[in-house]
């Protein structure tokens, strides 16, 4: 008897030893992992209901020169025309969405067919999050966006560029050609005139 008690003792051990560890298990369970919101691809979005608009993918490409190009995606799913209001830095930019219609603010997508939204002077800190307000009709939130810059390889050829430098004058402007008379009859051999 003493063998078959030694031995229960030995299993109810093991159990107890095993039985906790195999409830970890259920932390993973089909309810909870259902229940769960994953937002796959980069940017934030929007979480509260603004009229039936959502606002996908919201990125920020900073510069070394504290300017940014601005990256967002909205999708009206409401049966309504929505005018979106986005508050990024000092700019604002509205949008207007017929019922159902998307709208991506991505110049990369030849689809698109849209310019770079560029903030001037943005100047926050790579790697902090900066308060964009968006907002339709009497409904707002405000959505933390992510300021990244080239670090990601992804993100090298997307930043803001310096803009272009004026145009300089034509340094051919004021010269007459040669061998061609100028108003006064004379020919200017390649001379400029005063």
């Amino acid at each position: 008897m003493k063998k078959r008690t030694a031995r229960l003792a030995v299993a109810a051990a093991a159990f107890a030893v095993i039985a906790p560890l195999a409830g970890c298990a259920n932390m993973l369970s089909a309810d909870q992992t259902a229940n769960y919101e994953y937002n796959g691809g980069d940017g934030a979005w929007s979480r509260e209901d603004l009229e039936g608009v959502e606002v996908r993918g919201l990125l920020i490409l900073q510069n070394e020169d504290g300017d940014a190009n601005v990256f967002y995606s909205l999708i009206n799913g409401s049966d309504e025309s929505r005018q979106v209001t986005l508050e990024i830095g000092p700019e604002t930019v509205e949008t207007t969405l017929q019922p159902g219609e998307s709208f991506h603010q991505n110049p990369q997508n030849p689809e698109s067919g849209v310019e770079p939204l560029i903030v001037s002077g943005l100047n926050a800190e790579v790697g902090s999050l900066v308060d964009v307000e968006a907002t339709v009709g009497s409904a707002s939130e405000t959505i933390r966006a992510q300021v990244l810059d080239d670090s990601l390889p992804e993100y090298a050829d997307l930043l803001p560029t310096a803009p272009a430098a004026d145009p300089t004058t034509d340094p051919t402007e004021g010269a007459t050609e040669e061998g061609v008379p100028n108003e006064d009859g004379t020919t200017g051999e390649g001379t400029t005139t005063g």
